[in-house]
């Protein structure tokens, strides 16, 4: 199986990927294949991207052939980027290989013998709106991975209260965003905040 993948894609997984997880399966991106698509997955636990791909195999109807094919992050962290062309991923399912080609180079690379989280099941189909809290640094990254993805702005986050919320993003990718827990803290307001009516307000009430 070949699939065809950009240099900024291929950055954008590994910005959500764990970086020194001691599940170091985290730490990759799976390719994940059923009989009908394929699809690019990478997770650290807090935030999830997943993206379709298409198989670019020669043949008039390539064959996809079942099941999680997990790259690890050094073998793609080790092709750079050649004038942005995309990076073409074959993946010999019977070698358990995964041969990374940026157009000038070519590197192989053992297919970790992992099982990859059911990131499925984690995905929210629907939405209920209700206001949820988020961890700064995991939605600033969703803005760098909208930029690589090629979004012009930031990306929007549909909440969906204390359940995984989803993260919209270009084209057909699809963000995950797990919320924050924890009881509402009450505002402390310094004296320096508030005007001198608000503080009588206050005290009268």
């Amino acid at each position: 199986m070949k699939f065809s993948i950009s240099a900024d894609t291929i950055k954008a997984l590994l910005t959500i990927a764990a970086k020194k997880d001691i599940r170091d399966y985290l730490n990759s991106i799976c390719i994940d294949v059923r009989a009908s698509d394929a699809v690019a997955v990478a997770t650290d636990g807090h935030k999830l991207l997943a993206l379709p791909l298409t198989a670019t195999d020669d043949a008039p109807a390539p064959a996809l052939v079942p099941g999680q094919y997990i790259i690890r992050r050094e073998a793609l962290e080790g092709v750079k980027a050649v004038l942005k062309r995309p990076i073409l991923v074959t993946i010999d399912a019977t070698a358990r290989m995964a041969t990374l080609d940026n157009g000038s180079t070519v590197a192989s690379s053992p297919l970790m013998d992992a099982t990859y989280p059911d990131w499925r099941r984690v995905v929210p189909l629907t939405v209920s709106g209700a206001v949820s809290q988020f961890n700064a640094e995991y939605v600033g990254t969703f803005g760098k991975v909208h930029k690589l993805l090629g979004g012009a702005y930031s990306p929007a986050i549909q909440h969906n209260g204390d359940a995984a919320a989803r993260v919209i993003l270009p084209g057909d990718a699809v963000g995950v965003l797990m919320p924050m827990r924890g009881d509402p803290q009450p505002l402390e307001n310094p004296a320096w905040l508030v005007t001198p009516s608000a503080t009588v307000a206050a005290e009268a009430a």
